[in-house]
């Protein structure tokens, strides 16, 4: 046993093997699908509209934060 990596198009629910797989043809194989994704990243909503605050002040100070 052997295993052979391509990427390939379903059309119709069907995926052509490459030619130089040709040895393949009528015979029993198995095959793993991996699906693969244009991954594209969303930034998070706000990202680019930062709030405003007057001063530092008004955000917690450290020691609230990490209480222990």
């Amino acid at each position: 046993m052997y295993a052979i990596e391509f990427e390939a198009d379903v059309k119709n629910y069907s995926i052509k093997i490459p030619k130089e797989y040709e040895e393949l043809e009528s015979k029993h194989i198995k095959i793993f699908i991996v699906e693969v994704q244009n991954q594209t990243t969303t930034l998070p909503k706000g990202f680019l509209e930062p709030i405003q605050v007057q001063s530092y002040a008004q955000i917690a100070k450290r020691d609230d934060i990490y209480e222990r």
